[in-house]
C-alpha cells in the first residue's frame, strides 16, 4: 500500500526511538487540472495516434527530451485550466490498455484525492513554504521506489476499472506526464527519478463536458494472398500524425476514439503501384446513428460518429495480376537495397539473372532483368545475392509466399515450383537490425543503475535495461528487455540513477552514447541515438558518482538526582528536508540513548532540536543543556535550537553530533523540610496526651484534610 509522508517526530505518540531520513523517502506530486476545452491542453512531445485524447491537443510540448515534469512549466502552458480538487490517481507495476484507455495493471495502489493546498515540495522533497492546489504527495514504499529505479512503476490518471472516475461529472481524457516522462499521449506513464531528484511531480490534464465518444476502425483487405504483409497507406482526418496519414497491413487495424457528433471524418485510402481499391465498406453497432458514406472510385469514406458506437470502414484491395509465367518480388520491411536473383536452369543451362530494390517501406519490388514468362513447367533455384557493400551474413531469406502457399528457403536460396498457371511470388528479406548497448560504471561503490529505451518519434512506452555493477570503476551491461533487434529508427535513450541510501547518493557524473547526441542537464540527462544501416550498433554508457551523505547523531544524557526523574527522557529533532528522530532514555535508564540509526542527509538542511518531555518527581526542578559537535559558535546550542546542516556552516563535517543533557534538581532543602514536616505530625499526638483534647483533634483534623488535597 502507498506510505503517506512521516510526521515529524515531535507529532509521534509513545516513546517508541525512531530515525527516519528523508534521503530514503521517494515521493510523487500528482497534481489534477480540468480545462475548458482540448485547445487548453498542452500535449506531449510525441503527438501520434497512440495518443488516447478524444481531440487533439491545442498547445505543443514545451519540454525537450530528459526534462523534468515542472510546475513553473505548466503553470506559464495551462491557460484555460484550473484545479481538479477530488481527483484519484493510482500505481502499478505495469500497464495494459483493454479500452479506450491504458491502465496499470492490478494489484494496483491509490493515491487518495487531489485537494487544495498542497505542500509545494523541491525536487529532493524539501519544503518550499508554498502550496499547490489541486495536488496529493505520495511517498513510495521501498518496493514501489525500487519499482522506479527498474523502469517498472507506472501512474495513470483515475483507477484501473475507472481511468475516468464515474462520479466525477463528465470529463474527458486530455494528456499526462509524470517526472521526466512526457513522451506519448497515454493515460500511463512510467514514473522514473533522474540523479539528485527524489521528488517527481505527475501533471493531468481533463476537459470539462466533453463529448461522449465514438471509434471508427480503418480495416485493410486483400482478394488474394499477395504473399507479404503489403502496407497500405490512408489520408485519415481523425489522425494525429502530423501528416494525417497512416500505415496498416492486413493483419493491422487503425483505431480512432474520437469525440462523436463533430466534424466528420474522412478516410481516403492510396493503393500502392499496381493495387486497385475492390472495395468500401462501413458497418455500425449499436442503434446506428452514426453518418457514413462510401465511394469505390475515389476510395474514401467519410463518417460523423454517434455517442458510444463503433464504425469498422473496411478497405479490400487486389494485388497486381500475375504475368505468365513466374514473377518474383522483393520485399523488405526495415532496410533498403539493391539484390541480384539468378534462376537456375533445371536442365542445367546458364541461370537467368535478374535485379530488384528492396525498398523496406511495405512494398514489393518486380525483379527485372531476364524474361521469366517464358518457363516451361518444373522446380526452379532461385538465389539472392546481398547487396553490394553490405557483408552477406547482415541479410537472410526469412520466407517466401507464392500467393497462398509458403515455401521454405534454405539460407538464401528457394526453390520454386512453377505450374501452366502464373506464379507470383514474394521474397521477403530481412537486415541484420540495429542494437544499442547500455553500460554503467559507479565510482565509490556498486549499485544497479537503469536506463529506458523509446523510439523517439513514436508514442510508445518502451523498454528497459538494469546494469549491477560489482566493482568500482568497471563497466556492467543492462539486462532487460530491450531487443536485441531494433528497426533502423531514432532511440531516447534516458538513465535512471540508483537508489540513494542513508550513506549517500549517486551523481550523474557522465552520460554519453556513440553514436547518440545528449541533450538536457546532467540531472535530467537523455540522449537521442540513430540506429542505421552505417550505425547499426550504438553503445550508451552512464557514470555515476557516490556522495556520503551528512549524518547526524542525536543523544540524550541524564544528569543529577535520580530521585528527581518521574519516567522516560525523550527529545525529538525535526528537519527542513522532512527527516525526524526520537531519542529515547528509559525511566529505569540513569545514563544516555541516542537515535536508533543517524540521519542522513544529501544535501544541506536545518534541524530543529526540541525541548525533551522529562517527567520530574515532585518538588525537583529541571533543566535543558544543549551542544552541537562541531559548533559554529563558542556558546551550548540553546533548546529549543537550530543545527544547521551543510554548506551555510563553515565548519561543515560529515558527521554532526547533538547532545542534550537533562539535569534534575531536587535541592538542597529537601531533608530539612522533610525533619519539619515529620516534626508537625507528631504535634497533634503530643497535644492529646496532654489533655488537649480538642485543640489536637482540630489540628489532627486539618492535616487529614490537606493530605488529601495534596
Amino acid at each position: 500500500m502507498l506510505v503517506t509522508a512521516a510526521a515529524p517526530a515531535s507529532a509521534r505518540e509513545g516513546e517508541a526511538p525512531a530515525s527516519i531520513s528523508a534521503s530514503l523517502h521517494y515521493q510523487v506530486t500528482f497534481v489534477a487540472r480540468a480545462c475548458d476545452s482540448y485547445q487548453s491542453v498542452m500535449g506531449n512531445r510525441v503527438r501520434d495516434d497512440n495518443a488516447e485524447s478524444a481531440a487533439p491537443a491545442g498547445r505543443d510540448s514545451a519540454y525537450h527530451d530528459g526534462d523534468e515534469v515542472d510546475p513553473g512549466v505548466e503553470a506559464a502552458s495551462s491557460g484555460g485550466c484550473t484545479p481538479l480538487n477530488g481527483w484519484q490517481f493510482s500505481l502499478g507495476a505495469g500497464h495494459e490498455k483493454k479500452g479506450a484507455l491504458s491502465t496499470v495493471t492490478t494489484p494496483a495502489t491509490g493515491s487518495g484525492p487531489t485537494a487544495a493546498a498542497a505542500a509545494l515540495l523541491g525536487r529532493t522533497g524539501q519544503k518550499s513554504g508554498q502550496t499547490i492546489d489541486g495536488a496529493v504527495t505520495v511517498t513510495l514504499t521501498d518496493e514501489q521506489a525500487k519499482a522506479a529505479a527498474r523502469h517498472q512503476l507506472w501512474a495513470q490518471g483515475g483507477s484501473p476499472g475507472d481511468p475516468l472516475p464515474t462520479g466525477a461529472g463528465g470529463y474527458g481524457f486530455g494528456v499526462l506526464r509524470c517526472g521526466i516522462d512526457g513522451h506519448a499521449g497515454a493515460n500511463v506513464q512510467w514514473v522514473g527519478f533522474p540523479a539528485g531528484a527524489r521528488h517527481v511531480f505527475c501533471y493531468a490534464y481533463y476537459v470539462k463536458g466533453a463529448q461522449p465518444t465514438g471509434t471508427l476502425i480503418v480495416r485493410a483487405r486483400t482478394t488474394t494472398g499477395p504473399g507479404y504483409p503489403q502496407r497500405f497507406t490512408f489520408d485519415a482526418s481523425p489522425s494525429y500524425n502530423p501528416q494525417r496519414r497512416v500505415d496498416i497491413d492486413a493483419k493491422t487495424d487503425a483505431t480512432f476514439v474520437r469525440s462523436a457528433g463533430g466534424a466528420p471524418g474522412t478516410v481516403v485510402a492510396h493503393p500502392p503501384a499496381g493495387w486497385t481499391v475492390a472495395g468500401v465498406d462501413c458497418t455500425k453497432t449499436g442503434a446506428g446513428r452514426s453518418l457514413t458514406t462510401t465511394d469505390v472510385p475515389t476510395a474514401a469514406a467519410t463518417v460523423t460518429l454517434a455517442a458510444g458506437e463503433v464504425v469498422t470502414c473496411t478497405f479490400t484491395f487486389t494485388p497486381p495480376p500475375a504475368a505468365p509465367g513466374l514473377t518474383l518480388r522483393l520485399y523488405s520491411d526495415t532496410a533498403g537495397g539493391a539484390f541480384d536473383l539468378a534462376v537456375a536452369d533445371p536442365a542445367g543451362g546458364p541461370p537467368r539473372h535478374l535485379s530488384a530494390t528492396a525498398t523496406g517501406d511495405g512494398s514489393a519490388s518486380v525483379a527485372t532483368g531476364a524474361d521469366l514468362g517464358t518457363l516451361l513447367p518444373g522446380a526452379y533455384a532461385v538465389t539472392l545475392t546481398a547487396p553490394a557493400g553490405d557483408a552477406a551474413a547482415a541479410w537472410s531469406l526469412a520466407g517466401v509466399g507464392c500467393g497462398d502457399q509458403e515455401l521454405k528457403p534454405d539460407a538464401m536460396t528457394v526453390t520454386v515450383t512453377l505450374s501452366t498457371t502464373p506464379t507470383d511470388c514474394a521474397l521477403r528479406v530481412t537486415r541484420k537490425a540495429g542494437a544499442i548497448e547500455l553500460r554503467a560504471v559507479t565510482i565509490g561503490g556498486t549499485a544497479a543503475a537503469a536506463f529506458a529505451v523509446t523510439p523517439r518519434k513514436q508514442g510508445l512506452a518502451g523498454w528497459s535495461g538494469v546494469a549491477t555493477t560489482a566493482a568500482v570503476g568497471e563497466p556492467a551491461v543492462a539486462q532487460g528487455d530491450v531487443p536485441g533487434s531494433l528497426t533502423f529508427a531514432e532511440y531516447l535513450v534516458t538513465p535512471i540513477a540508483p537508489l540513494s541510501t542513508v550513506d549517500g547518493g549517486w551523481r550523474l557524473s557522465s552520460f554519453a552514447c556513440d553514436p547518440g547526441q545528449s541533450s538536457g542537464t546532467d540531472e535530467g540527462a537523455a540522449a537521442a541515438v540513430p540506429l542505421s544501416k552505417a550505425d547499426a550498433a550504438a553503445t550508451c554508457t552512464a557514470t555515476y558518482t557516490f556522495e556520503p551523505a551528512r549524518q547526524l547523531q542525536l543523544t540524550v544524557r541524564f544528569a543529577g538526582s535520580a530521585a528527581g526523574r518521574a519516567g522516560a527522557l525523550v527529545v525529538d529533532i525535526d528537519c527542513e528536508d522532512g527527516s525526524s528522530g526520537r531519542a529515547v532514555l528509559g525511566g529505569d535508564d540513569n545514563g544516555e540513548a541516542s537515535l536508533p540509526a543517524p540521519l542522513g542527509f544529501l544535501s544541506p538542511t536545518k534541524c530543529t532540536v526540541q525541548p525533551p518531555q522529562a517527567p520530574a518527581a515532585k518538588n525537583a526542578q529541571v533543566s535543558f543543556a544543549g551542544s552541537v559537535d562541531p559548533n559554529p559558535g563558542s556558546g551550548p546550542l540553546a533548546i529549543p535550537g537550530v543545527v544547521q546542516v551543510g554548506a551555510d556552516n563553515a565548519q561543515d563535517t560529515e558527521e554532526y553530533t547533538v547532545v542534550v543533557t537533562v539535569t534534575f534538581d531536587t535541592g538542597a532543602a529537601g531533608p530539612t523540610q522533610q525533619k519539619i514536616l515529620d516534626t508537625v505530625r507528631v504535634l497533634p499526638v503530643a497535644l492529646i496526651g496532654a489533655g488537649l483534647v480538642g485543640l489536637g483533634l482540630l489540628i489532627l483534623l486539618i492535616m487529614v484534610l490537606r493530605s488529601r488535597t495534596d
